[in-house]
């Protein structure tokens, strides 16, 4: 097999792990309860080749590996009847939580619900 031919099978397995359903996963309903599951995705890969020796003599050989990270980093949370939550699972204080965190009591004052 070629290197570009590896390069591509390798491009279209990373391409059918690294989609909005992986990221986003499905809703887990447990009663009156939804816990919608949030991942990071990391993605890693390498390609080479070379050859060597006289002309007419010449080796070489061609290599490609990857690697793909699926890593839990939050769960919304939704119960009937009430706002939902973000639930964060790194322990590290980042701004950003924060501000996520904040955003539906935002959205409440700038488009109260209608009665």
């Amino acid at each position: 097999m070629k290197l570009d031919d590896t390069l591509a099978v390798l491009l279209d397995k990373v391409r059918a792990l690294a989609k909005t359903e992986t990221v986003v996963g499905e809703p887990i309903v447990v009663q009156d309860i939804s816990l919608i599951p949030i991942s990071k995705i990391s993605i890693g890969f390498a390609a080479g080749g070379g050859e060597h020796g006289a002309e007419g003599r010449k080796s070489g050989g061609d290599g490609a590996g990857g690697g793909i990270s699926v890593t839990p980093i939050a769960v919304v949370v939704v119960k009937k009847g009430q706002e939902s939550h973000l639930l964060w699972l790194e322990k590290e204080d980042r701004s950003i939580n924060k501000l996520l965190d904040l955003v539906p009591g935002i959205l409440d004052r700038i488009a109260p619900e209608k009665k």
